[in-house]
């Protein structure tokens, strides 16, 4: 409580602050996002991990709101704290300091918080930040800034008159006091599918993330790949699978068979991408796509293997986006097209797009290949066919990376400097964080 408090009020205190001073104000607002790490990696340190269910809750008198974390919460918090100050270093603009201070706010607060309706107002207070970010002029775009808006705001118009009629029905919105009757699970379920579906994305809600991305500046990017898609995967794990099972069991189907020609889609889609940021985004929705049937198929490692694929998929995607902006610092362009040789001009960068690539595969000692691993065997144990055709599309993800990896970096050598320092020690917190879970992911 302490440390939200102390961001906000530095957040506020930006609002004073004239954009001549930006760099100043960018030690500043880097020391800042340290504090929130700290108390988390207190909370790593204190939590017992041999326990199952919520700990160190708070709970809020009458009000019935509560706060408390999971193995699954925790371990988020400490990839949203590891991203913050990355996204700091990258930032140039006092309003964009004030704008990602108040985000972490928001979204340790979803993370954290155990009511549905607190879910709702902070999973919704993030749209206005993420609307000035993405629609920023001059270099942002109005269309995707609108899109994302209406997106998730046409998934959430569902959703709070369902939240309001489970209120007077319970009297509460906390999932520790909750106890939705059957005839109520069915309207709630739909709500919440909407809502978080947007979110996930899932097809054919899902057209927002790549425009999204496209228009963010490549710290929004960063934010957006490592933090908030994986507010859907909790709102799932942590809302919708307690809440309402027996429609989880029962939409099963359905949800597989949209997880699955999400996957194929994005793919095939990537095939034809020659926007870098278009192809890491695209890659994104065939990784959570498969978070989310992990999740639904509801198997011994269902919770394990669709949160480690969350983390895993938060430090390969983020670094992937950081390295298509230092090509776009160079060059001013995102183009396939216009990069080649880079293996020559660009030794270290190369080296590192192509350890990030591979993680991104889901190649052996990398991260993704193990989480992956456990989501297909939470798959098999439900459903042997539809584990055998995620299998096989696995090759058409080596496609595309591939594909992207080759014409970037073989050719007449034709491309801009080597990465810096400054830039290469921005990318090494997530090459330490994929080369230490690929190895050692317990």
């Amino acid at each position: 409580m302490f440390i939200t408090i102390l961001l906000l009020t530095f957040a506020l205190c930006l609002f004073f602050v004239p954009e001549s001073q930006a760099y100043v104000v960018r030690t500043w607002a880097f020391v800042a996002t340290l504090l929130p790490m700290l108390a988390v990696l207190w909370l790593w340190w204190k939590f017992d991990g041999s326990g199952n269910g919520l700990q160190m809750l708070v709970i809020f008198g009458r009000s019935h709101l509560a706060f408390g974390i999971d193995a699954v919460a925790l371990s988020l918090m400490l990839l949203t704290t590891t991203l913050f100050p990355i996204c700091m270093m990258l930032l140039r603009s006092v309003a964009g300091f004030m704008t990602f201070l108040l985000l972490e706010i928001l979204v340790l607060g979803a993370l954290c918080v155990l009511d549905l309706l607190g879910f709702y107002i902070l999973f919704e207070a993030s749209l206005i930040l993420l609307f000035l970010l993405i629609g920023r002029q001059p270099y942002g775009s109005l269309e995707a800034a609108y899109k994302i808006v209406l997106y998730t705001m046409a998934g959430s118009l569902v959703l709070l008159p369902t939240l309001f009629m489970i209120y007077s029905e319970c009297g509460t919105t906390n999932v520790l006091y909750m106890t939705c009757a059957s005839n109520h699970q069915t309207v709630l379920g739909w709500g919440l599918l909407a809502v978080l579906a947007v979110k996930i994305p899932l097809m054919p809600v899902h057209l927002w993330l790549p425009e999204a991305h496209v228009a963010a500046p490549t710290a929004g990017s960063v934010l957006l790949a490592g933090v908030l898609l994986k507010l859907g995967g909790i709102g799932f794990l942590r809302f919708m699978l307690p809440v309402v099972p027996e429609f989880c069991v029962s939409v099963f189907p359905l949800i597989s068979c949209l997880c699955l020609v999400s996957f194929l889609f994005s793919t095939l889609s990537t095939l034809r991408q020659i926007d870098l940021k278009k192809i890491v985004a695209y890659s994104s929705i065939a990784h959570m796509s498969m978070v989310t049937l992990a999740i639904f198929s509801q198997s011994e490692f269902s919770a394990y293997s669709s949160s480690f694929l969350m983390v895993a998929h938060g430090l390969v995607s983020p670094a992937l986006f950081l390295i298509v902006g230092i090509l776009y610092d160079r060059a001013h362009t995102k183009f396939v097209l216009y990069f080649s040789g880079l293996g020559a001009s660009m030794p270290v960068g190369s080296t590192l797009f192509l350890l990030f690539t591979l993680g991104s595969l889901a190649f052996p000692l990398f991260p993704n290949f193990i989480a992956e691993v456990l989501c297909l065997v939470s798959l098999f144990a439900v459903h042997e066919l539809l584990a055998y055709v995620f299998c096989i599309c696995q090759v058409l993800g080596a496609a595309y990376g591939f594909w992207a990896f080759n014409r970037v970096v073989h050719g007449m050598p034709r491309g801009p400097a080597d990465v810096t320092r400054t830039e290469f020690h921005t990318i090494l917190p997530l090459l330490v964080g994929v080369i230490w879970l690929g190895v050692k992911p317990a």
